[in-house]
């Protein structure tokens, strides 16, 4: 089952492994997430922009939106935005470029696996609506959009990942940058299609992470819930 909120401001697979090549996406179709949780504290995500029914939607990790305590519908975080092709600058008078502008979130769709339960293997992905800011007419024709193949299993190989790190994991190293923030960002077969998002990592008894593999809730029935439900709404 999937729950939704229409217009309110042993690990899984995939899993990719970190390595220091670094492969080239169409940057502007993901983008970063920024959002406000219930405590009223700034956070930072990832996600991409999906082919669908609207040209308005973004795919993402469920924990992105909803904090999975069991609130439910009730439960989305407030003020989210998708920015393609975010750039950090020195500059701005926020810390960053928005080159594509600010995509504002409207409606969101997410697993009740994930939004009452937390299941990070199973659970852990979401979808929302975005409002075009002004110029644009939509999100996909604006920026372009990957496809996606659920349901088609948990084996796959030529993974693209791809995310807004705000930290990395063995960074004095290797090239391995994907740590905190790259959450949601969308693994990605070399044609283009979706069958993940970055959602978790192996950690000890202390919470440590133990390596540098990095894995995806499965994205079998509960994305086509997802997708289909979101295609609905936009």
């Amino acid at each position: 089952m999937v729950v939704q909120l229409t217009f309110r401001g042993s690990p899984a697979a995939p899993v990719v492994r970190c390595c220091g090549a670094r492969q080239r996406l169409p940057a502007v179709i993901v983008g970063k997430i920024l959002y406000v949780d219930a405590a009223g504290e700034s956070h930072g995500c990832s996600g991409a922009s999906i082919i669908a029914d609207g040209k308005n939607i973004v795919w993402t990790a469920g924990h992105c939106v909803h904090p999975g305590d069991g609130s439910g519908a009730d439960g989305f975080h407030d003020s989210v935005l998708f920015i393609p092709g975010y750039k950090e600058s020195a500059t701005s008078s926020n810390g960053y470029d928005s080159p594509w502008g600010e995509w504002v979130a409207q409606a969101f769709v997410a697993p009740e696996a994930w939004t009452q339960d937390k299941d990070y293997n199973e659970g852990d992905l979401a979808a929302f609506t975005v409002k075009a800011p002004a110029g644009c007419t939509n999100l996909a024709d604006t920026v372009g959009a990957l496809g996606y193949r659920f349901g088609d299993g948990s084996d796959w190989s030529d993974i693209i990942d791809s995310g807004f790190p705000g930290e990395g994991y063995n960074r004095t190293d290797m090239d391995c940058d994907m740590g905190s923030g790259a959450s949601g960002g969308a693994m990605a077969t070399t044609e283009g299609q979706i069958v993940g998002a970055n959602s978790h990592v192996e950690v000890d008894d202390s919470g440590e992470r133990i390596n540098d593999n990095l894995y995806s809730s499965n994205h079998g029935s509960q994305a086509v819930a997802v997708i289909n439900r979101i295609n609905e709404l936009n």
